[in-house]
């Protein structure tokens, strides 16, 4: 052991190892101690400075320093402290001292993360009175700065969970000896060993009773279980005078995950066997990764962070809660006061997009309904976090009318962003104040808001999250232009997307009252998580064309009533099909095609339209007919307007509808009808002489001419009933008005013209011995045409 210094020789001699700045301290030097001397004598003369922290309790350290730990605490220029240590070795026990102390800590080391709380097990007793845990100061490094402090703290009502946001300041642990409301049987000697008249407030520094600069640094404190007797030293080092057993808090700096989850859950209420649950498994489990939030659902923020959680152990203590635990829910006002109390810490949820005049919708918890939003706490994903600390906390906001988001639309967006803020070259720093200890959430006000626990290098981080709000539809896959649902009549399903999270129960109904016996059923919606549904329809073996009702009930709540129309094939609702073809048809040349018929039906349960094409002999003949028809219409459909104009054979054809075809055989025979004509002369030969033959085919020489004007067997024109008559070229067929006979003489052995000037004459005779007047009696002359009166 090494001597006190020689002013104070008089004194018990002390192991100086267990001093904070003694030449076996860390750092400790012959230099330093005569600095304390210095310090001591400006004391005596009535000049004393107050330390903010301190304190060494047991004989040699018995705990790790951690691997990580940020360098020591720097106190600002102007604040003088002055060293305050705590040893945990007695000096000569007084003639008072208290036997039969002892206590163990469960850990050599316990560790943690600063601002967060540290649960700290123990055992502790005191046969002659009360035991206490005094947390001390150290440091890491030999920075020659003064870090830590002290805080006493009765073991009797100690629940062994350490707040160490809170510890060492007004609102500090509730069995702290230097809070009012607790009652410390504590003694403090002199060197000599007389009873001082003092308590833990008249120990500025040394106890965690003032001079606290900061809240707790991470840094590694010293933990020893003391009787409540302490010596205090002329230099205003404070030691215990009986120490049963020692520790280290470590301390960590506080991390930040730089990533905001984002998911969308349906009301617990709607949920079928929620009933209400709004645990964050249920929620989780109920929810889908969605940034596209349903109006009327709930989005879901998750934040995570570390160095928060004592300030928000503090507030949800104000507000009645127990201590925090993940899978807690605790009142969202516990968030609101942790934001309001200059933390550092931000949390924002805001509109991106408002319309010209439209008022930008916020998150504002001050006024949201506790029944529209919900705080969860959950443990860390991503940080390291201390025994059963949360890491975790979940913002639950209702997205209807009303709710904390004001009355949001489909279509809005909106950013969230979370905080920890930090200026370089600040650090937090208490109000300075002239009650102790400080307020532990009043800071500077010439600085800025800072994260108590950043450093004077690091800047505000923070992560960022979008969400939006869309409408709550059903869109059913296939329906009219009416809105009527198609169903397929085999295997029939209703198909579609929705916004409509799975976990909600829904069903529909399908009726038809028009039966002989009315028919109902009852189907289940399945929804699947990527937006689709399913509702398989029964629908009693109906025929396509029939309709139904039917109804999308939620629970049983309506959300949709329309019909249904049973079809063949819902991507073809209206499709014309063809039925039947004839293999062959017989028509004869110069005829129409009306003996054609083309069996057609709807087969789709729609009305539907269509074009039926007929193509003969490869686009000889080609003609087409468009079709309406109703639903389950079948009807048969020819071509009597289309004149065939082939030479007798036979002839492939084919017709279509929509994608349909068939094939057949068109035979064309001689007309009946018709016979041909000799064209030589009236010799009385036979009048089915094919060279004298009137053809009344087109293309034909000895074709009528429906023009008014005939030709005779000889090729000359023939007059009409006007003298005049023009033929083909506008000429008249005789100049002379005359009628030519089929020779080229006139009809008249003179030269007159028959009839010209309106007398009665013999009836002219046609070369092959048949009167005007006969033909006018006898229709039945084969190949004569009668036209408009006249006859060719």
């Amino acid at each position: 052991m090494t001597d006190t210094p020689d002013d104070n020789r008089d004194s018990p001699p002390r192991p100086r190892s267990a001093r904070l700045g003694g030449p076996d301290a860390p750092g400790g030097t012959d230099e330093a101690l005569a600095s304390r001397l210095r310090r001591r004598s400006t004391l005596r003369r009535g000049m004393a400075v107050f330390v903010a922290l301190v304190a060494v309790f047991s004989v040699v350290a018995t705990g790790p320093v951690a691997a990580g730990l940020s360098a020591a605490d720097h106190v600002p220029s102007g604040d003088s402290l002055e060293t305050n240590a705590v040893s945990t070795d007695s000096t000569e026990p007084g003639p008072t001292a208290r036997p039969e102390l002892s206590g163990s800590f469960s850990r050599p080391t316990y560790t943690g993360i600063a601002g967060d709380p540290v649960n700290i097990r123990y055992t502790a007793s005191n046969s002659n009175g009360s035991a206490y845990l005094l947390i001390g100061g150290n440091r890491l490094t030999d920075s020659g700065k003064l870090v830590g402090f002290t805080d006493v703290v009765k073991l009797d009502d100690f629940d062994g969970t350490v707040n160490t946001r809170l510890l060492g300041t007004a609102e500090g642990t509730a069995s702290s000896c230097a809070r009012e409301n607790t009652s410390c049987d504590l003694e403090f000697r002199d060197q000599d060993g007389d009873t001082l008249d003092k308590d833990l407030s008249d120990l500025s520094g040394a106890t965690g009773a003032g001079g606290l600069a900061r809240p707790l640094v991470p840094q590694r404190y010293r933990l020893a279980i003391t009787n409540g007797t302490f010596m205090i030293e002329d230099s205003g080092a404070v030691t215990p005078v009986e120490s049963a057993a020692s520790s280290d808090l470590v301390l960590t700096k506080p991390t930040f995950h730089d990533e905001i989850e984002v998911f969308t859950t349906a009301d617990p209420e709607n949920v079928e066997g929620g009933g209400g649950d709004e645990s964050l498994s249920a929620l989780e489990q109920n929810g889908l990764e969605r940034t596209a939030v349903t109006k009327g659902d709930r989005v879901v923020l998750g934040f995570e962070a570390t160095g928060i959680w004592g300030a928000l152990s503090h507030f949800a203590e104000k507000e009645g809660e127990d201590s925090l635990q993940a899978g807690q829910a605790i009142n969202h006002t516990v968030l609101r006061d942790f934001l309001r109390a200059e933390e550092g810490v931000t949390l924002s949820v805001r509109q991106t997009n408002p319309s010209m005049n439209e008022p930008r919708s916020k998150l504002d918890l001050a006024d949201a309904d506790p029944e529209d939003v919900s705080l969860l706490l959950a443990d860390a994903k991503e940080l390291e976090t201390g025994d059963s600390t949360p890491g975790r906390f979940y913002l639950v906001l209702d997205t209807s009318d009303g709710g904390p988001l004001g009355n949001p639309e489909p279509g809005d967006e909106f950013a969230v962003e979370f905080a920890l803020e930090g200026t370089e070259g600040q650090r937090y720093a208490f109000a300075e104040t002239d009650s102790e200890p400080p307020d532990p959430f009043r800071h500077k006000s010439n600085t800025p808001d800072q994260f108590p626990y950043w450093e004077t290098d690091d800047g505000t981080v923070s992560a960022e999250a979008s969400f939006s709000i869309q409408e709550r539809y059903f869109e059913y896959d296939h329906v009219t232009d009416d809105g009527e649902l198609l169903v397929e009549a085999s295997g029939g399903a209703v198909t579609g997307t929705t916004t409509i999270l799975p976990p909600i129960e829904m069903s529909a109904t399908f009726v038809d009252d028009k039966r002989d016996e009315p028919f109902r059923s009852e189907s289940e919606v399945s929804l699947s998580d990527d937006g689709n549904f399913t509702i398989g329809a029964d629908l009693g073996n109906a025929d396509p064309g029939t309709r139904l009702n039917y109804a999308l009930y939620e629970g049983t709540t309506l959300r949709d009533s329309r019909t249904v129309v049973v079809v063949d094939d819902t991507d073809d609702p209206d499709r014309l099909a063809i039925d039947s073809v004839p293999e062959n048809v017989t028509v004869a040349t110069g005829g129409n095609l009306s003996a054609l018929g083309i069996g057609v039906r709807n087969a789709g349960g729609l009305e539907g339209a269509g074009t039926l094409a007929l193509d003969v002999d490869d686009g000889n003949i080609t003609t087409a007919r468009d079709l309406t028809l109703s639903s389950n219409e079948s009807r048969t459909v020819g071509f009597p307007s289309e004149t065939v104009r082939l030479d007798p054979g036979e002839y492939p054809f084919s017709v279509t509808l929509d994608g349909d075809q068939r094939n057949g055989t068109v035979t064309v025979a001689e007309n009946p009808a018709r016979t041909t004509i000799d064209d030589g002369e009236a010799d009385g030969s036979d009048t089915d002489d094919a060279e004298n033959a009137s053809n009344v085919s087109e293309g034909d020489e000895n074709a009528t001419n429906t023009d008014g004007n005939s030709t005779d067997a000889g090729g000359n024109s023939t007059a009409n009933d006007s003298a005049g008559a023009a033929d083909p070229d506008g000429n008249s067929s005789n100049p002379g008005g005359n009628s030519t006979n089929p020779d080229g003489n006139s009809s008249d052995p003179t030269g007159d013209s028959g009839g010209g000037d309106g007398d009665d004459e013999p009836a002219t005779f046609l070369p092959f011995g048949i009167g005007t007047r006969e033909t006018l009696l006898g229709t039945v002359v084969v190949g004569a045409i009668h036209i408009l009166g006249h006859w060719v």
